[in-house]
């Protein structure tokens, strides 16, 4: 693809995520959440997930006809059928990675940190992201080698002096184990010991990722984020904002199948919460 053909998938992600907030909204207005299934433990799925799914689906594989898909929701047959990606590959060809609500159960419950999210990923690398509030209307966008943009503007990352001067967000996930619990109170007293100036959970992993993009967040980690599609845009947005985006062993992150282990930030930030999850785990509270 060349970057003609990225300008005109940004247009059709961005043109695809407004019509599935559009009808995340309207179930927002319309409290039709009753369609409520249980994933796994305390992972949840709503008809609305679904329903902005196949919106996003349609919408592009109208203009892109030869680009594959990976979704959370597996709704590529309803959706018009065609070349659906298994969820557990990312191959060469240039896929779609989409979470069409990520923050389910912040919807379910009408907190309002919530969104949806698309990438597209060309060799197995994120190209283009795409992720859209709709609660506040922020669109937050990027393609590689141009820059992040909140609603057209420009962002960078914030250039935090370190944990003393760094809100940090960090998602738990479904994981209720005793070992995982161990190892998540273990890090977050090891950021604490470090006087992080202040910590949040918010339960969105796309939208953390833009909040770090423009400067709202300074450092966002996740331990078990549930697949790909949560920080596919995410990490495009990031990187083009002048920040790194790793893994929990302060490597530089590539994008798997499955679970996955993300920290992002300014990088400053980034080193000083990788030593101390590493310190946390090496004090031996738990396995790492």
């Amino acid at each position: 693809m060349d970057a003609s053909c990225y300008k005109e998938a940004l247009a059709s992600a961005k043109a695809a995520a407004l019509a599935a907030g559009e009808i995340i909204t309207a179930a927002i207005s319309s409290q039709e959440n009753s369609q409520l299934q249980v994933k796994s433990g305390v992972d949840l799925v709503t008809e609305t997930d679904k329903a902005a799914e196949r919106t996003i689906i349609e919408r592009l594989r109208a203009s892109h006809p030869d680009h594959q898909f990976m979704g959370e929701e597996s709704t590529f047959e309803e959706a018009g059928g065609g070349k659906a990606v298994d969820a557990d590959t990312i191959g060469t060809s240039p896929t779609w990675v989409i979470d069409p609500l990520d923050g389910t159960t912040n919807f379910v419950h009408g907190y309002p940190l919530f969104c949806v999210s698309i990438a597209l990923a060309v060799d197995g690398v994120p190209v283009i992201g795409v992720v859209y509030h709709p609660v506040s209307g922020d669109l937050y966008t990027a393609c590689r080698g141009e820059g992040a943009f909140l609603n057209g503007v420009k962002v960078e990352v914030r250039p935090a002096q370190g944990l003393g001067d760094a809100l940090v967000v960090n998602n738990i996930g479904p994981a209720r184990d005793e070992a995982f619990i161990a190892k998540t109170l273990g890090r977050l007293g090891e950021l604490l010991r470090r006087n992080v100036q202040a910590i949040r959970m918010s339960g969105s992993a796309a939208l953390n990722m833009c909040h770090v993009a423009c400067g709202r967040l300074d450092c966002y980690y996740e331990d078990g984020y549930g697949g790909p599609w949560d920080v596919a845009a995410g990490l495009v947005i990031v990187r083009e904002a002048k920040g790194v985006v790793r893994d929990l062993q302060n490597s530089e992150f590539v994008l798997k199948p499955g679970k996955g282990r993300v920290v992002c930030g300014n990088e400053r930030v980034v080193n000083e919460v990788c030593a101390a999850l590493e310190a946390a785990d090496n004090r031996g509270g738990s396995p790492s």
